[in-house]
């Protein structure tokens, strides 16, 4: 199936996320996909962050759009991962930038 369990990851953070949303979440993932497999993340963020966004994904492939006016920048990552786990992973570190969107 897709690699998108709900509309939004951002769903989950709004107010803090709590351990059994992540759970929820987890358990989303596996049912929607068979480990190893791609995953495509999608931030936004504001443009002056994307040294500390690229610091986290570790990775030199990264799909970067700036937005009309150069204020945000689209960030697009897609990879195999071999668990739930190691997504949300991710997700987890890139949280903790503020105000980071994720798609």
């Amino acid at each position: 199936m897709g690699n998108k369990p709900y509309n939004s990851i951002s769903m989950l953070i709004k107010g803090g996320i709590m351990s059994t949303e992540i759970e929820r979440f987890k358990a989303l993932l596996d049912e929607h996909h068979i480990w190893p497999t791609e995953y495509l993340f999608k931030f936004v963020i504001l443009a002056e962050q994307i040294e500390e966004l690229k610091y986290i994904l570790l990775e030199e492939d990264l799909s970067i759009k700036p937005s009309k006016n150069g204020k945000y920048v689209s960030v697009s990552l897609e990879k195999v991962f071999n668990s739930s786990h190691e997504v949300i992973l991710i997700y987890e570190k890139a949280w903790t930038i503020k105000g980071i969107i994720s798609l």
